[in-house]
């Protein structure tokens, strides 16, 4: 063999060895590291789907009620949900995830039925709407927190707890207050029900009375005589 052919055998060979390893370096951990499993991307879809509603029906809190403690806790909700939709936009093009671009059926429901709404009736439908859906997050995260395979996930998951265990409990205070206006109308109720005026007999036309009976008619007949 020529000293040529032994040059061009040998680059073909290192070429070869060389595609090799780069192939075997494509499916090592540390390439697909920026990857996610099924279950760390259907969070990351649904936390970007359910900030998007959470924010939106914030904002209609604030054009809407005329409740000082709701609009507080609306803005609020507007800014900590501002700061997590941001994270999870980030996070997902770092790991190379669509994320979807309008809520789901049940949540524009939602929204509809609440635009529907005015006044005291819509500040207690909105309160009750963000302790449900709220609590389902803080469901949702703290699972993640502790299940996400993926560190970034699970960081996210975690940091995002507290505002929203924030908001359940400003939102459970909102609720109470009329809850606890219907039980003390209840309770007045009952007691103006049964009190003992209300036992007493009413007089009512052609009703006899101890007034009209024969020995009260003659009882007055002997006085006027």
């Amino acid at each position: 063999m020529s000293k040529r052919n032994s040059y061009k055998t040998f680059a073909i060979a290192t070429f070869l060895a060389a595609s090799a390893c780069t192939v075997a370096f494509a499916d090592t951990p540390a390439a697909n590291a920026g990857k996610l499993n099924d279950k760390d991307s259907t969070f990351l879809k649904q936390a970007a789907e359910n900030g998007g509603v959470t924010t939106q029906l914030a904002k209609m809190a604030l054009d809407k009620s005329s409740d000082a403690k709701v609009k507080q806790l609306a803005q609020q909700i507007v800014d900590d949900q501002n700061k997590a939709n941001d994270q999870v936009k980030t996070l997902a093009q770092t790991k190379q995830l669509t994320l979807p671009a309008d809520g789901s059926a049940d949540s524009q429901k939602q929204t509809k039925q609440l635009q529907a709404k005015s006044g005291q009736a819509f500040d207690e439908a909105w309160v009750k709407a963000v302790v449900s859906d709220q609590q389902k997050t803080v469901k949702a995260f703290t699972q993640e927190g502790k299940d996400a395979k993926d560190n970034d996930v699970k960081q996210l998951a975690q940091g995002a707890l507290p505002a929203l265990n924030s908001h359940v409990k400003s939102a459970q205070a909102l609720a109470a207050i009329p809850a606890a206006r219907d039980d003390a109308m209840k309770d007045a109720m009952k007691a103006s029900t049964s009190s003992p005026m209300s036992a007493m007999p009413t007089s009512t036309p052609g009703t006899t009375t101890a007034s009209d009976t024969p020995t009260a008619s003659a009882a007055a007949g002997a006085v006027k005589h």
